[in-house]
């Protein structure tokens, strides 16, 4: 069995996760990462730029006036002091398309301006840039939207190996398509796997993923949580959307991410969320927000109704709520 690729939605997100994993691994391959931070101080690098170039050179190409909402722009690339960099990502995605000018690059990086209301894909395209520079996890990330609701997502994440399905091998990519589940494949699409969220029910057993970057979370309210919940078990710290992944193919039970400390307003980015929120929900699992509400994702970038995220495997979710709401209400 396998999943049904035959659209070319399906086709395009694919392809580019694909390719996205093949360009990062091979940036990574021969340290050209080139990282520079940005206006929030989060971590750039020329994989980044890369990949979302790629994605708009494809989006050209399979829909013409599709709108991609992403997380790159290519502002400084534009800058005469983003001469060596452009130069440096004009090298890598030349590999995989030949007309790919510096001028071309730019534009395609840019296509991820576009206006997330109606239909629209939304694309992160190294999520967990920390943990891609220091040898650790990370993904890229994308989603489709109609209408506020997630329809297909992709997720590719090259450095992950998955327990329990050895056939993968290390490397792999998830697909998955509205009302017809999850599946896992390697980057070689030969082995398709159909995921499923673990069946797990008895909260003591649970097992809980975590941000590894600690501005991403608050580690006494998380700590908390756990001790609520009755969980002995050390939180298992990943990088990225690849914790998405591991739940989705039921190799953990619980993700919750709370208000940063240093940000407690701080809300979501749908391209943070929506991938792999996505393929948790195809794999049988349940997410909301830290008060138990769905995610919105007719907000535009930011999901500004949602406070924080909470991701099971459905069987525990109930109980895991109670303990993030009195987290928001202030009660820990």
């Amino acid at each position: 069995m396998k999943p049904d690729l035959n659209s070319s939605e399906a086709r395009f997100s694919v392809e580019l996760v694909s390719a996205a994993a093949k360009l990062a691994s091979r940036v990574r391959d021969e340290n050209s990462y080139a990282p520079h931070d940005k206006e929030d101080h989060t971590p750039v690098t020329i994989a980044d730029m890369g990949i979302q170039a790629l994605a708009g050179s494809m989006l050209t190409r399979y829909f013409p006036d599709g709108q991609l909402v992403a997380e790159e722009n290519a502002d400084e690339l534009r800058k005469v002091s983003g001469a060596s960099r452009l130069e440096a990502i004009s090298r890598y995605v030349q590999r995989f398309t030949f007309d790919a000018t510096p001028e071309k690059i730019c534009d395609w990086i840019d296509r991820g301006r576009g206006f997330p209301q109606g239909t629209f894909w939304t694309l992160d395209p190294i999520d967990g840039t920390r943990g891609y520079l220091n040898g650790r996890q990370y993904a890229t990330a994308l989603a489709l939207i109609r209408e506020g609701q997630v329809t297909l997502a992709a997720i590719g994440c090259p450095e992950l190996e998955l327990p329990g399905y050895p056939m993968l091998g290390k490397g792999v990519m998830l697909f998955a398509e509205k009302g017809k589940g999850c599946w896992a494949a390697s980057f070689d699409k030969e082995n398709w796997v159909k995921l499923s969220v673990s069946q797990c029910s008895e909260i003591r057993n649970a097992s809980i993923l975590d941000s590894y970057d600690p501005d991403h979370k608050n580690n006494e309210k998380n700590d908390w949580i756990r001790n609520e919940l009755g969980i002995e078990k050390k939180p298992i710290p990943l990088d990225s959307q690849a914790k998405h992944v591991v739940l989705a193919a039921g190799c953990a039970e619980i993700f919750f991410r709370t208000l940063p400390q240093r940000n407690p307003g701080y809300r979501e980015k749908i391209w943070d969320v929506a991938p792999g929120a996505f393929v948790i929900e195809e794999a049988g699992g349940r997410v909301t927000d830290l008060n138990g509400q769905p995610i919105d994702y007719g907000t535009g970038e930011v999901l500004k109704n949602n406070i924080g995220i909470l991701a099971t495997n459905g069987l525990l979710h109930s109980e895991v709520l109670r303990a993030t709401q009195k987290t928001v209400a202030g009660l820990s």
